[in-house]
């Protein structure tokens, strides 16, 4: 037996909504979309850009130290040099940061471990200067080493500035040679590129500072310490999946 079509108006009649063709014809295209990229080779790839620069950014570590027969004193002691040392910096224009504060006991002993001296307090401050004007940072490190602090580490690095304004060179130039490559690996395939999957941006490892490490006795006549930046190199990397067809 033959049916007869149903009229439209006869849908419209029972309160169904009449959707367009295309419409009525998404899902099975969008159905088909999906299972193309689901059958289709997914091929991971990771490609780093570089670039080597000059530090721009010249860091000083200090260190504030006292040995005194109780913690009081010794503690008194430091706190006078980071008073000062700070006071004289803050006229330079340079940027300051303290850091960590340590106090402990110490007493001799001998082989047999019996004490052989009295108590003894040490303290311990940390102070870190860095500027990008590097002769005005050398030369006020060495005033503050005559004055009796303690020249623990000296280095440069990358600034936060110069990286980020490179991360934006190197990220372009990262994902174009990522999506070179997936035309390449996709062509030698015998296959062709048809858009990527998920793709991902990361920073490469920071630049680590190259830090002299030194010390010196307090309040020796000494000239300014010496320090150039060399080069260093600042990196990222990118990696995605690409979709072959």
């Amino acid at each position: 037996m033959r049916l007869a079509a149903i009229p439209l108006t006869l849908l419209l009649a029972a309160g169904l909504p009449a959707l367009p063709v295309s419409a009525l014809a998404q899902p099975a295209g969008h159905a088909a979309m999906h299972e193309m990229h689901e059958r289709a080779t997914i091929l991971s790839l990771s490609e780093t850009a570089e670039r080597e620069v000059t530090p721009d950014l010249l860091r000083a570590r200090f260190a504030a130290e006292a040995s005194a027969d109780s913690a009081a004193k010794a503690q008194s002691q430091v706190n006078a040099a980071l008073e000062k040392a700070v006071a004289k910096l803050k006229q330079t224009g340079l940027l300051v940061a303290t850091g960590g504060y340590n106090t402990w006991e110490e007493q001799p002993r001998g082989n047999d471990g019996k004490p052989t001296g009295p108590v003894r307090w040490r303290a311990n401050a940390q102070l870190t200067v860095s500027s990008k004007d590097s002769a005005k940072l050398l030369e006020v490190t060495g005033g503050l080493q005559q004055d009796g602090l303690l020249l623990q580490g000296l280095g440069f690095e990358v600034s936060r500035e110069l990286r980020r304004s490179l991360e934006d060179e190197l990220t372009k130039e990262a994902l174009a040679r990522l999506k070179t490559r997936a035309e390449l690996a996709a062509t030698a395939l015998g296959q062709s590129f048809d858009g990527w999957k998920q793709v991902r941006v990361g920073s490469g490892p920071m630049p680590q500072p190259r830090m002299m490490q030194m010390a010196m006795s307090a309040k020796v006549a000494m000239a300014a310490p010496v320090a150039e930046p060399g080069s260093q190199t600042v990196s990222l990397t990118v990696d995605g999946d690409a979709r072959l067809k």
